[in-house]
């Protein structure tokens, strides 16, 4: 087995609803986002972070852009047959605006509690971020429990 296979050994699979689509991740995320910004809210999003090689993806997918936001960032992927939320991308157009960044948001709530169990959920404001600088996070970090969640 080559290296390449080895790094794939301890990954975990999420699906959408219904197991048209689905994402593979290396580990657990450092961090759980569950943001109230509209994006978030309105897709189902809690986002954990990754590289791109970190990530694969099997699947149909649609991808739309957000257009509440003048300059907006995230491409947004979801199941094309049930509509589930699965992740984002950073858009071409903003990393021709502003440099490239390799980020993959992972929607966490395709994933069983047991999966991210002792991962820290973070709840930033986004609803209220002005998109520069930092965010304020509207209450404290919660751990999840494998059998109640956050």
């Amino acid at each position: 087995m080559g290296s390449c296979e080895a790094k794939w050994e301890k990954t975990m699979t999420g699906t959408c609803l219904c197991g048209a689509a689905s994402i593979t991740i290396e580990a657990k995320p450092d961090f759980i986002h569950d943001c109230n910004c509209d994006l978030c809210r309105k897709s189902g999003g809690a986002w954990g972070y990754f590289s791109s090689p970190q990530v694969r993806t099997d699947g149909p997918t649609s991808s739309v852009m957000r257009n509440d936001k003048a300059d907006p960032a995230a491409e947004v992927h979801s199941c094309r047959s049930c509509h589930t939320t699965m992740h984002f991308v950073i858009a071409k157009s903003f990393q021709d605006q502003h440099g490239p960044v390799d980020i993959v948001g992972v929607n966490m709530r395709l994933f069983e509690l047991h999966q991210i169990e002792g991962v820290e959920v973070r709840f930033p404001n986004g609803k209220d971020w002005s998109g520069v600088g930092a965010f304020e996070y509207r209450r404290p970090a919660a751990t999840i429990d494998g059998q109640n969640g956050w």
